[in-house]
Parts: C-alpha cells; structure tokens; sequence
C-alpha cells in the first residue's frame, strides 16, 4: 500500500467514526496562522497544500483568491463551500497541477510530515511559488519536554513516526531548516503555537511564541530565494548535517 493510499484510509475511518470534516478549526496554531495572512496587504493568489476543509483560511477567502489541494475528495466541496478553489490531489502521484510560479503565498500545514519523500514535495513548493514569495509551513514538533519523557519511558516521541501512526517523517525546528535551506528557502521567522502538557492540552501560547523549538506545533515562514533542483539519486550524507 502507498504512503498516500494509506493516509485516505485514515481519513476515511476518522470521517465514519466522528463525520466529515466540517468543524471549524480552532486553537493557538489557528489564531498565530490567521494573523499570518491578516499581515498581507493587497491582493494575494494563495495555494493551500493539504486544505482538509479549507476551515483555517475561509476567512480570508474574499480578500484573496485562495486555491486548495488534498486527498481526500469527500472534503473537496466543503472547502469550495468555505471560498476555496479547492481540487483533490495525491502530491505522492504527481506534479501539482499548477504552472510554475503561479502563487504569491503557500501555506502547507501539518502535512510534510505525512509525506515520505519530503524533498518532492518542497520542491513542487518551490516551483509553484513566485521569486521571493512565502511559504507558511507548519508541523508537529517531536523535541518537547512531554518527548523526551517519553522517550525516558523507552516509548517514541509524541507525534513522531511511531508504530501505525499516520506520521512518515519526523521534525525539529533544525531539521526543518535544513530541508527548507537544500530547496532554496530562507527562514524569515519561526514560532511556536502552544506547549502540551497532558490534561491541560496546547496552552502557554506567548511562551511558545518565542521559544518555538520546544513548541508542540511550530509554524515557520519562509522566503523563495531561487529555483530548487533535487535528484533522488544523489548521495544524501551532505544534504543532511
């Protein structure tokens, strides 16, 4: 089974057990992404990479023409339905189905680390997106406090690539920035959402804000410098320290 047939089978029990996806998303990751966007002056052309309902940006659908990608089809007229022009595609399978250069923003959020091979899809980010454009990237933190207790308990990080989880690869704020660094991005900011403590969930929000690589989610925005290249079969050791 491929990575991405795996994750619609996810989403496809998550959706007969709690309903389709039409809850409006909620929480500090939410808000801190939200004053993001309210940031950008003038009209902007939006790509929304794994959009799910399309809830986190419908606010901004008349301010800018926001378009969405994801793979699960029943959540496609939900998001047409909150002003996303949104279409159903397994980035696995195929090129996005956008010229390049098309959008001035790219938001990707809790998706890269669904993917197996990372540097595909950042690379398609890459090319879709304008010279000196941004790309507003979230996802789920593996270095917390909770983690390495965890760990001392010899189980595996929260949010990481554990046995069944619907995770394929893991991340740190460094490694992030060394996967964005091999495809031409430059980190403008990072942030973090929340901090998880058990029974409480994400709180300590201001803390997290400014100290990010202990955040749970941390939400990173980025600047295109130049064209990405990536060739799977080149030797990886120096791509990685």
């Amino acid at each position: 089974m491929k990575a991405s047939e795996f994750q619609y089978k996810i989403q496809e029990t998550h959706e007969e057990v709690f309903g389709q996806y039409t809850e409006v998303p909620e929480g500090p990751r939410v808000d801190k992404i939200r004053q993001l966007f309210a940031e950008f002056q003038g009209r902007k052309k939006i790509l929304d990479i794994g959009c799910a309902n399309g809830g986190i940006l419908a606010p901004f659908a008349q301010a800018h023409e926001i378009h969405g990608v994801d793979l699960y089809g029943p959540l496609i007229p939900v998001a047409t339905k909150n002003g996303i022009r949104a279409l159903q595609h397994d980035i696995e399978s195929g090129p996005l189905p956008y010229s390049d250069e098309t959008f001035d923003v790219i938001f990707c959020g809790e998706t890269i680390e669904h993917q197996v091979d990372t540097d595909w899809l950042l690379l398609e980010i890459n090319r879709v997106l304008k010279p000196g454009a941004q790309l507003i990237l979230t996802y789920p933190n593996i270095r917390t406090l909770i983690s390495l207790g965890m760990m001392l308990l010899d189980m595996p990080p929260m949010f990481s690539a554990r046995y069944r989880s619907s995770h394929f690869r893991d991340f740190t704020l460094k490694t992030i920035r060394i996967a964005l660094r091999n495809h031409s991005f430059a980190i403008q900011r990072a942030i973090g959402s929340g901090i998880y403590i058990p029974k409480l969930g994400e709180c300590c929000s201001a803390l997290a804000t400014h100290l990010p690589s202990w955040a749970s989610t941390v939400i990173v925005v980025a600047t295109r410098e130049k064209k990405s290249t990536y060739d799977p079969k080149a030797p990886l050791i120096s791509q990685i320290y």
